[in-house]
């Protein structure tokens, strides 16, 4: 009779702690999940400061969202390239009065999507 009582009690030792064990694998992989949502938002939030600083005109940051949303970070990250190459251009056909600080605000965005593929 105690040997059944001893088992019993060892058993429910034995589960309490594979469901404590799971409890903390699971509260470690909570804490994961959570680190990657945050390191994902901060992601986004610079991508958005890079639109709203890269894009000329509305139509060209409301373009970048729609592309952040249906195609996402690197699609964003293309269109934005793309925009700088045509920005570059654009400013080569001028007659070359750029103001410096245009410049080095283009290249440090330049720097910012180079930075990004890594």
């Amino acid at each position: 009779m105690t040997l059944t009582l001893d088992n019993c009690s060892q058993n429910k030792e034995s589960s309490l702690t594979q469901a404590l064990q799971q409890i903390q694998q699971l509260n470690s992989k909570i804490q994961e999940l959570e680190q990657q949502h945050q390191d994902y938002v901060q992601k986004q939030q610079n991508l958005i400061a890079a639109i709203a600083e890269i894009c000329i005109s509305p139509i060209q940051e409301v373009q970048a969202l729609r592309i952040l949303i249906y195609r996402g970070e690197t699609g964003c990250r293309q269109y934005l390239r793309s925009v700088l190459v045509k920005q570059s251009q654009a400013s080569k056909m001028t007659t070359g009065q750029i103001e410096k600080p245009a410049l080095s605000k283009r290249a440090k965005n330049q720097g910012f999507l180079q930075n990004s593929k890594k």
